[in-house]
């Protein structure tokens, strides 16, 4: 998986470091610097990619959504305290490779401080997405997550994902970014990005086929991703996923 991870703690830098994170104000602040720092020379994504319209209705973008993966009816939909149990379910599901994917770094357990600031962000500004199944006696169970965090700028945002390793090759991802980007369109972006682990080729193809530019990031075996909002015709995702 990709490095994908908004925590409402961004993970710039957290590919190559493995401590803890500083306060969310120098964390939001140096993400809106990696991404400058780490942009192709001459490569500027506010003007690289075509601008977005003015901000839309984005209401229908925000509403469930019943899909298919693998044969399987699920929904995708915002998350929100009630999913609090879900998402540390679903964290006590990963490997240790997934998690350090998914943060930067190990985390021994999610607990429930982390876990309300991850269900509990506020969607009008940020997202996060979680795409459940039904299971045999009606729970909701948690198999993947993709979220955005505003970046210190406001015009534009930290995409991270993450998805159960027994779930992963259905396209859940890229439903997931697909989605994200629409919503970030809606709200006037041209542009999300990311920072992935140089050998995540799936998480790497998936941001390409949607028209993404990369550049190594110097010193670190990572790679910054700028995926413009503009879906690019036939990457097989456009529309609603």
């Amino acid at each position: 998986m990709a490095n994908k991870n908004p925590d409402p703690e961004p993970l710039a830098r957290r590919v190559v470091r493995k401590r803890r994170p500083p306060p969310r104000s120098a964390r939001r602040a140096r993400v809106a610097a990696a991404s400058a720092a780490a942009s192709p020379a001459g490569f500027n994504p506010l003007t690289a990619f075509p601008p977005a319209p003015p901000p839309q209705d984005d209401a229908p973008l925000l509403e469930p959504r019943a899909v298919q993966f693998g044969g399987h009816s699920h929904v995708i939909r915002l998350l929100g305290p009630a999913d609090e149990g879900r998402l540390i379910s679903f964290f006590n599901s990963h490997t240790g490779e997934t998690i350090h994917q998914r943060y930067g770094y190990r985390i021994s357990e999610m607990t429930h401080e982390r876990a309300q600031r991850l269900v509990g962000v506020d969607q009008s500004r940020d997202v996060a997405l979680g795409v459940f199944e039904r299971a045999t006696d009606g729970e909701e169970v948690l198999h993947a997550v993709g979220r955005y965090l505003l970046d210190a700028t406001g015009r534009s945002a930290e995409m991270a994902f993450v998805v159960r390793e027994t779930k992963r090759g259905l396209g859940i991802c890229t439903a997931l970014v697909r989605r994200l980007l629409l919503i970030a369109r809606a709200r006037g972006m041209s542009y999300l990005f990311a920072q992935v682990q140089a050998d995540n080729t799936p998480m790497l193809a998936a941001f390409r086929r949607h028209g993404g530019r990369m550049r190594p990031i110097p010193g670190a075996d990572a790679t910054e991703a700028f995926v413009p909002t503009s879906i690019p015709s036939g990457s097989g995702s456009s529309g609603l996923p």
